[in-house]
Parts: structure tokens; C-alpha cells; sequence
């Protein structure tokens, strides 16, 4: 079977942001030989692991698996690649995290309340009981950290990058200067992203 490779967006986000957008038209115009699922991400963190679990499980050893993902998709992402190995998956298992949230329930505080999709203008509540998911989702040890690529960029406006060089301080990291959280010229780096994503 050829390779999976899953993009999980962050809060707020879709299928339709930019770099998921500019993933898709790398992996068409390079003609890569996998198959590439964006989803639309439920809004709560209990719905998108179902949502997670249902898709990717006929995959475990089945097929490699790859995973980028981006600001709360990194967190998101971080949860799936160590759910993957607890489920015994052996093959190539790699990750990608852009400007990843590291610890998104300490800073959602100050979310709490109404939010609004920026693709799908979508209106939601953000509750206690979301945060509450989220915590039961974080990775405290890293099951696989020489699978990981951390890009970060240190002028995230959103989330403090030195957080995430601390939190995959034993992956390969690529730390650019300024920039933004939405990281420029992701473009850019999709060559090198999809380089670590195949390498033997």
C-alpha cells in the first residue's frame, strides 16, 4: 500500500488553510506516489480522536505513516504518533510539527468562550470541558523524538517557539528567525519536509 500522510490543521482552522493547500499542490506537482487526507477536524478534542482512530487504524502495519502537523495540529499530532506506536504500528512512523502548541490547556484560559472558524465561520463555545480533552491528550515523553522534524519559527506571534525547542529538544529541529505563526514561506521548506518524511 502506498504511504498515508495525514495534515491536521489547528484551532480555528480547515483543510483550506494555506498550508495545507500548498502541501496538496507540492505532493500533485511532484507526482509523490501517497495518499494524502486533510480532514476537516471536529471541534472538540474527544470527537477528533475518533475521528483519528476510525481513519488511520486500517493503516497500522498495513502501510507507512506520515503526519504533519500545524500549531494545535503539532499537539494533535504529537497524541497520534505516540497512540500509533502504543497500538503496535512498526513501520515508518514520521511527524512534522510547524509552530506547534506545546502546552495548549495552560494558554486557553484565555480562549474561553465564543470562537469562530476562520475558513468556515463556524461559531462554537469554548468550555472548560474542552480544555479538560486536551489535557488527557498530552505526551509527557516522547516515544519517538528521532521521528520527529520540529520547524519553529521565533516570530510566532501566537505561541512562544522557545517552548516547543524545549519540548522536542531530542528531534531534529529547524529554527528560523522571525517569521510568523503561521510560518512564512512554508512553501519553501516542503522539499526538506517530504526529504525526512521518506528517507530511509
Amino acid at each position: 500500500m502506498k504511504p498515508l500522510l495525514v495534515y491536521l490543521h489547528g484551532l480555528n482552522s480547515s483543510s483550506q488553510s494555506l498550508k495545507a493547500i500548498q502541501t496538496t499542490e507540492y505532493v500533485k506537482k511532484s507526482a509523490l506516489d501517497l495518499e494524502l487526507w486533510i480532514p476537516d477536524l471536529p471541534i472538540f478534542p474527544s470527537d477528533i480522536v475518533q475521528c483519528l482512530q476510525n481513519c488511520v487504524s486500517p493503516s497500522i502495519n498495513q502501510r507507512d505513516i506520515y503526519i504533519i502537523g500545524s500549531s494545535l495540529g503539532g499537539f494533535l499530532g504529537t497524541w497520534l504518533q505516540s497512540w500509533l506506536i502504543e497500538q503496535g504500528h512498526e513501520q515508518k512512523l514520521r511527524l512534522v510539527l510547524v509552530n506547534p502548541a506545546v502546552v495548549p490547556h495552560e494558554r486557553f484560559d484565555d480562549y474561553l468562550g465564543p470562537q469562530k472558524n476562520f475558513h468556515t465561520g463556524e461559531e462554537w463555545v469554548m468550555t472548560e470541558g474542552y480544555v479538560e480533552q486536551l489535557v488527557q491528550l498530552e505526551v509527557n515523553k516522547l516515544p519517538a523524538p528521532h521521528d520527529m522534524l520540529l520547524l519553529a519559527q521565533t516570530g510566532d506571534e501566537t505561541l512562544d517557539y522557545r517552548q516547543a525547542v524545549h519540548k522536542y529538544q531530542l528531534c531534529r529541529a529547524i529554527v528560523q528567525e522571525g517569521g510568523s505563526h503561521g510560518f512564512d514561506d512554508f512553501e519553501k521548506m516542503l522539499p526538506e519536509i517530504f526529504e525526512f518524511l521518506t528517507s530511509v
